[in-house]
């Protein structure tokens, strides 16, 4: 391709006098003696294009003062969304085609592109390059860049996906970018006025804390199991009696179910790393700008890998755990012993033991996160040994009682003090303290609620419990026969399969 030697010695010099860093262009302008704005350089050399642009509605923003380099197909295109193809041909700040290779040029719909070569652009050969303009540059391409939806646009674009996208997009909005705008002027207040970049923005996908994975975004790869609506409905219906809730307000009650149902899935839908095998198994993949798109006819959740997980307490958690310290005192330990390091969840445990000889020590916790349904309870007891010590062997017997919420508010509780819950002098024992429990409501919170900074997860009330005590006589006490101390690991509320 030739280009003329002086607009190609202006063009290398502004190559060299830009920052380091190519994606800082934005207020970069040609010499005042090139009149034209970008949108009359593409009224008079690609005129098909340029109506595409008006069409789409680009055209005032083309002949303001912010600059723009535009990768216009000689050949236009004839796609049905004008506004997403005309988008993929439209840079912020200049690029000449002397830009370095392996340079990123974000598009205005966030695609990403490079120049592969001075006269290629995204795999599509430039006709005619650095077309002058005084807000920017107009590179002719033979034909439009090929277009390939990222994992939203597989969601906006395809009715089979519209009950996913339907929840996702509720949260769609446009806002300004302070970063991406320039300061044009100070108003009569003292207070500046930009030439304002406006952006998409999506909370539920884009929160800097409890977003779940940015996947308009060109810049991150993600994988997306992408649901049919015929998917999405059975898991719905399987998850939903999961997340039933209490509240004295039945419309709030079927409000917080339905939403914390559908987050349940969408959480799961989305990976940046290891996807669950079951979740790829009958998937068909589909060709994504950023990622993998597996799309899915049947979801297949494994409940304790997504959105069931097991629950689990460690002891020496602070927050949560309570205890009478006129009965009892409660100590947190390190493993001492290297031999038991592999045997305790977080190398720390707590020592419960009783103030006075003639009292059995009690410690309740918090069980928060538990979704209605049922559930197999745990508790991990800890032998003497875990000390690294040689003293005398010992055992207790322990008794529990979970409470819980019920269906109509009220609280409920179960107790288990059979004379066979006793630990081991010898070993770690993992006690069974309830088995396939009942949870009638659930006693969650959700990732929306948290995103309002006056919303704390430690501000929710928890509504189950469960408390240990040792169940040991004075008679048992004073022979030796057991302890009224004992270490506890952990506790876990383990989710029975459905």
């Amino acid at each position: 391709m030739k280009h003329n030697n002086e607009i190609a010695v202006l063009l290398v010099s502004l190559a060299l006098t830009a920052c380091s860093d190519w994606s800082d262009h934005y207020d970069e302008q040609l010499p005042a003696g090139y009149g034209q704005t970008v949108m009359q350089v593409l009224d008079g050399s690609t005129q098909t294009f340029a109506e595409q642009v008006r069409q789409a509605g680009y055209a005032d923003l083309l002949a303001s003062s912010q600059s723009f380099t535009v990768f216009a197909p000689v050949q236009g295109s004839d796609a049905a969304d004008i506004s997403r193809v005309v988008a993929n041909h439209i840079a912020r700040h200049i690029y000449p085609t002397s830009t370095p290779q392996g340079v990123s040029v974000e598009m205005l719909n966030g695609k990403i592109y490079e120049f592969d070569a001075a006269d290629s652009f995204a795999g599509t050969p430039i006709t005619a390059g650095n077309q002058q303009a005084r807000n920017g540059l107009v590179h002719q391409l033979q034909h439009p860049i090929p277009y390939r939806n990222n994992l939203y646009e597989h969601l906006q674009t395809n009715p089979d996906f519209s009950k996913a996208y339907a929840f996702i997009s509720q949260f769609d909005e446009v806002k300004f970018d302070v970063d991406a705008s320039t300061e044009i002027d100070i108003d009569e207040q003292g207070r500046p006025v930009y030439d304002s970049v406006m952006v998409n923005y999506n909370r539920l996908l884009e929160h800097a804390v409890y977003g779940i994975g940015a996947i308009a975004r060109e810049d991150s790869a993600y994988t997306m199991v992408l649901p049919t609506n015929a998917a999405w409905d059975e898991a719905y219906q399987r998850i939903s009696p999961s997340f039933k809730v209490f509240d004295e307000d039945a419309a709030v009650a079927d409000s917080l179910q339905h939403v914390r149902t559908q987050l349940a899935i969408v959480e799961n839908l989305i990976y940046r790393d290891t996807v669950p095998s079951a979740m790829v198994t009958g998937t068909t993949e589909l060709e994504t700008s950023n990622g993998r798109a597996l799309a899915a006819t049947h979801l297949n959740f494994n409940n304790r890998e997504t959105w069931d997980k097991p629950i689990s307490i460690e002891a020496e958690q602070q927050n949560g755990r309570t205890y009478n310290n006129t009965l009892t005192s409660v100590y947190a330990r390190e493993v001492t012993a290297h031999s038991m390091v592999d045997h305790v969840s977080g190398d720390s445990y707590i020592e419960v033991v009783p103030i006075s000889a003639s009292t059995n020590p009690t410690v309740i916790f918090d069980i928060p996160g538990v979704l209605a349904g049922t559930y197999n309870v745990y508790a991990v007891f800890l032998p003497v040994t875990v000390e690294g010590a040689s003293e005398e062997l010992d055992s207790t017997r322990v008794s529990f009682t979970v409470a819980y919420q019920n269906t109509n508010g009220r609280s409920a509780s179960k107790r288990n003090n059979v004379k066979t819950l006793l630990t081991s002098g010898t070993d770690v024992t993992r006690m069974l303290a309830f088995e396939n429990l009942e949870i009638p409501v659930s006693n969650t919170t959700d990732r929306l609620w948290l995103m309002d900074d006056a919303n704390d997860a430690s501000g929710v009330p928890v509504t189950t419990q469960l408390t240990i005590t040792t169940n040991v006589t004075p008679k048992e006490f004073s022979s030796g026969e057991l302890s009224r101390s004992f270490r506890l690991d952990r506790i876990i509320f383990e989710p029975v399969e459905k």
